[in-house]
C-alpha cells in the first residue's frame, strides 16, 4: 500500500480580493481553504488540484472543522479533465481528523492510508490491483482503503455518470454529497443523480466518538495525467412567474441562485438601464417591446463573487397573421388546406386560433396548417395569431363562397381496332354548369369535349377517365371506365408447295378463332391448325376473329407437285436486286435435307449446308465467285421414308 505523505508546507490563501466592474459592492474576507502540492486557487471559489502532468498530487482542505452531529448537505462543481483512454487518476472528497496538509500522488488519489477517514471518490482510471471497475465510478470507502474486495468499502463501486461510462469528457458536472446526521446516511448525487449511499454512524464507528472533522478534496496523477479541478457551488439563477410578457409588460423576477454557503449579496441588471441590489426585486415594467439581457451577480459569505449570469428575456410584439388556402378555389365536401403565414419582430407564434362561420365553429391549434371541408354557402374565416409572449394579431379575415361540385357520367364501349370509339360524358346536375371538361383517353391522349370520338392506336385493355369543372372552378370526381378495343391479325403462313397427297400443316394466328375457306382438303375449316392434303394447287382464304367480331383476312397459295422429289434450278443471278439472288433446292414431300453442297470446275467445295436454308449466294468466304458452271448434289429423304440422292449444274451469273 502507498504511504501517505504529507505535503511540505501549506499554503493557506489570504482575501482574494474580487473586482467588481459592472456591481462595485464587493466583500473582502480571508479565504477558509487552505491549498497542498499542485493544487492552486483559480479564483475566489474554484481551485485546480492537478494540471495536465503526470505525477501531480493536489489537496484543498477547509481549515475550520465541521461537526458530524448536524447534517450538512455541500454541492460543488467537478471538472474531471477531458482524456478518457490515457487520462487519470480522479478526486475525492474526504472527510479526515489527520490535518490540513495531507495528500499524495498516484492511484490512491492521497487518499490511500489516511486514518480514520472517509473518502468518496470519482475515479477515472481502472487499477487491476484495487479491483477497479473499467468504467470511471464512484464510492464510499473508510480509512482511505480504495481496494474494492476490503471491507472498507461501504458502497459502490457504481458508474460515475449515470448514462455514459466516461466522465473524463471536458465539461463540468455536479457533485453534491449529503449527510444526514440523523438517520446516519451518507449519500451523493452527480448531475443531480443520486449514485451512492451508505448508512453508516460516522461518529461512534469511523472517528471513535470524535465528531469534529476536517474536509475538503484531493486529487492526483501517476504514469497518466488529467487536468482536475472542483470549485464550491455559486451560481446565481431567476426565474419568471409563467404569464404574459407582452409588451407593456411587468415582469416578477424570483431569485432561485444556489450557493455553498449563505448567499448575502444580489446585484441585477435589468436590461433597460435600471437596476437593483437585494435579493426580491419589485416587479419591473417594460413599456417597449424587445430582447432585454438580464444580468445577475451573487456574493457568498465568504467573500467570493459569481460569474455573471447573462440571460435573455423577450417582451414581445404584436404579430401579424395571414393565410390562404389550397386550392385557392374552396369547394364543398372537398378538403382544402389552410396554411397560416405570421410575422413578429420581438417573440414566438405557437399559437393559431381559427373562426369559422361567425364563431359557430372556434379551433385552437398549435399547428399553422390544418386541413377543412365545408358546406356549400358562403363561409367568413378568421384567423387570430398568437406568441408565446402572450400577444396577439388583430383578426384577419378572408369571405370565401363555396361552390357544390357538380356530378357528371361517363360511357365508353368496347370497339373493334380502326373503329372510332364514343367517349360520352354528360352533367347529371344541370343546375352546376360546367365550365370545361377532361378527358384522359387511356393511351396518352386527352381531350377537352363533352363528347368524343377517338381512335385507339392497337389492341387492349384501356382505362378512360373524365372530370369537370364548374364555373367557380370546383371539379367533379373523377370518373374512369374500362373498355378492350379487339384487334386481329390473320396469318395464315407464307404460300408453300406440297407433294400430291402429302400431309400439310397449317398453322394460324392473329386472332382467338379462325375460318378456312374453302374448306376442301381440310380436317377441319374451323381450327387454326387444320391439316391439308391436296390432290392440285389450291387456295385458302383465312379468316381470324374474335368473340366481339373485327376479322381480317389472309391468303395462302399452295403449289401441288407430282412427288416426292426434288427441284433444282438451272441457273441463278447473285446481284441483290431481290429476285434469285440464291441458289436453292425446292423440296416437295421431303421431310428433311442432309446434305446440300455445290463445287466448282476445280472440284473445290464452295457452299455446304444441311436442312433448306437460304441457300447459296454466289461467295466464297465473302469473296463473289466467277460466272460459270457449279456442280451441285443433295441427298435427303421423303415424307414416305425414301432416301433420295441428286445431283446436277447450275450457272452462275452476274
Amino acid at each position: 500500500m502507498m504511504l501517505l505523505m504529507r505535503f511540505g508546507f501549506p499554503h493557506v490563501l489570504m482575501g482574494i480580493l474580487i473586482s467588481c466592474a459592472t456591481f462595485p459592492l464587493c466583500a473582502q474576507q480571508n479565504s477558509p481553504y487552505i491549498v497542498n502540492g499542485s493544487a492552486i486557487a483559480i479564483n475566489c471559489n474554484c481551485y485546480q488540484l492537478t494540471p495536465d502532468l503526470v505525477w501531480q498530487g493536489g489537496s484543498v482542505w477547509n481549515k475550520n472543522q465541521i461537526d458530524l452531529r448536524h447534517s450538512f448537505n455541500y454541492v460543488f462543481n467537478v471538472f474531471l479533465g477531458y482524456k478518457d483512454t490515457n487520462g487519470a487518476d480522479g478526486i475525492v472528497f474526504v472527510l479526515q481528523q489527520v490535518g490540513t496538509s495531507v495528500g499524495a500522488q498516484g492511484q490512491g488519489l492521497g487518499f490511500e492510508g489516511l486514518a480514520p477517514s472517509i473518502g468518496i471518490p470519482i475515479d477515472t482510471y481502472q487499477n487491476f490491483d484495487f479491483g477497479d471497475p473499467s468504467y470511471d465510478h464512484v464510492g464510499i470507502y473508510e480509512n482511505g482503503d480504495l481496494r474494492n474486495f476490503d471491507t472498507t468499502v461501504l458502497a459502490g463501486p457504481v458508474q460515475a455518470l449515470a448514462d455514459n461510462p466516461n466522465i473524463e469528457d471536458g465539461q463540468w458536472h455536479t457533485f453534491r454529497i449529503i449527510w444526514d446526521a440523523t438517520a446516519h446516511s451518507l449519500s451523493a448525487e452527480i448531475d443531480g443523480v443520486p449514485r451512492v449511499q451508505a448508512t453508516v454512524d460516522l461518529v461512534k464507528n469511523v472517528f471513535k466518538n470524535q465528531p469534529e472533522v476536517y474536509w475538503g478534496f484531493s486529487g492526483a496523477t501517476g504514469g497518466l495525467s488529467n487536468l482536475q479541478k472542483i470549485c464550491t457551488s455559486l451560481n446565481p439563477s431567476f426565474t419568471i412567474p409563467a404569464g404574459t410578457s407582452c409588451a407593456p409588460a411587468q415582469i416578477s423576477f424570483v431569485d432561485s441562485s444556489t450557493s455553498f454557503g449563505m448567499i448575502t449579496q444580489w446585484w441585477w441588471d435589468f436590461g433597460d438601464g435600471s437596476s437593483f441590489t437585494g435579493q426580491h426585486p419589485p416587479p419591473h415594467s417594460y413599456a417597449i417591446a424587445g430582447y432585454y439581457i438580464i444580468k445577475m451577480n451573487i456574493e457568498a459569505n465568504n467573500g467570493c463573487s459569481s460569474d455573471t449570469l447573462l440571460k435573455k428575456i423577450t417582451i414581445g410584439s404584436k404579430p401579424q397573421g395571414t393565410f390562404d388556402t389550397k386550392p385557392s378555389v374552396l369547394c364543398a365536401n372537398v378538403e382544402a388546406m389552410l396554411s397560416a403565414h405570421a410575422t413578429v419582430v420581438y417573440g414566438t407564434v405557437n399559437q393559431w386560433d381559427w373562426n369559422f362561420n361567425n364563431g359557430a365553429e372556434l379551433l385552437e391549434t398549435t399547428d399553422s396548417s390544418l386541413g377543412k371541408t365545408f358546406a356549400a354557402g358562403n363561409h367568413p374565416i378568421q384567423l387570430i395569431v398568437k406568441t408565446i409572449e402572450g400577444c396577439q394579431s388583430d383578426p384577419f379575415t378572408k369571405n370565401y363562397d363555396v361552390t357544390q361540385q357538380p356530378s357528371i357520367s361517363i360511357s365508353a364501349q368496347d370497339a373493334c381496332y380502326g373503329d372510332p370509339v364514343p367517349l360520352i360524358s354528360s352533367n347529371l346536375t344541370p343546375a352546376i354548369p360546367i365550365k370545361q371538361w377532361y378527358w384522359s383517353t387511356g393511351d396518352g391522349m386527352v381531350d377537352s369535349s363533352e363528347w368524343i370520338n377517338h381512335y385507339y392506336p392497337h389492341g387492349g385493355v384501356y382505362t378512360a377517365g373524365v372530370y369537370a369543372l364548374n364555373q367557380a372552378g370546383c371539379s367533379s370526381d373523377t370518373l374512369t371506365q374500362s373498355l378492350t378495343i379487339y384487334q386481329t391479325r390473320a396469318n395464315a403462313g407464307n404460300d408453300t408447295v406440297v407433294a400430291i397427297g402429302q400431309p400439310l400443316q397449317l398453322n394460324a394466328t392473329g386472332g382467338t378463332f379462325y375460318e378456312w375457306s374453302p374448306a376442301e382438303g381440310l380436317s377441319n375449316s374451323q381450327i387454326a391448325n387444320p391439316v391439308a392434303v391436296l390432290h392440285s394447287d389450291a387456295q385458302y382464304v383465312l379468316k381470324a376473329y374474335t368473340s366481339f367480331g373485327c376479322p381480317t383476312y389472309d391468303t395462302l397459295f399452295i403449289k401441288a407437285y407430282k412427288g416426292p422429289d426434288i427441284y433444282v434450278p438451272n441457273a441463278f443471278t447473285p446481284d441483290h436486286n431481290g429476285h434469285n439472288d440464291y441458289f436453292h433446292p425446292v423440296l416437295v414431300g421431303m421431310s428433311r435435307i442432309d446434305q446440300f453442297e455445290v463445287f466448282n470446275r476445280l472440284g473445290q467445295r464452295v457452299f455446304s449446308s444441311q436442312g433448306s436454308g437460304p441457300g447459296w449466294d454466289g461467295n466464297l468466304n465473302g469473296r463473289p465467285q466467277p460466272v460459270g458452271t457449279y456442280v451441285w448434289v443433295i441427298r435427303g429423304q421423303d415424307y414416305l421414308g425414301k432416301m433420295h440422292n441428286e445431283k446436277g449444274t447450275v450457272v452462275l451469273i452476274r
